[in-house]
């Protein structure tokens, strides 16, 4: 599943496949759910342009998000779905 999010700050993302994925501020992109919650906490992207929003300096270089941020979001989501389904085991 999949968001589409306004990006504030250039980040870059390196996929399990090994690939650098660059996103560049001021575009609209879909994100993975879990690539989008890091990037949300983050402070990297936003659900629809800011309305005195600027862009970045040029010189400023990309935030770099981890996979092991996206694991942690990724289980993090999984936990909330599962808590709004009712389904948490209390161990």
């Amino acid at each position: 599943m999949s968001e589409r999010r306004f990006v504030l700050v250039d980040f870059t993302y390196m996929s399990r496949e090994r690939c650098v994925q660059l996103f560049e501020a001021g575009r609209n992109y879909k994100l993975p759910r879990a690539i989008a919650h890091v990037a949300s906490k983050r402070g990297l992207i936003a659900k629809e342009r800011p309305s005195r929003w600027t862009r970045p300096s040029l010189f400023r270089p990309p935030e770099t998000l981890t996979e092991a941020e996206v694991i942690e979001a990724e289980a993090e989501l999984k936990a909330l779905r599962l808590h709004a389904l009712g389904s948490v085991d209390p161990d």
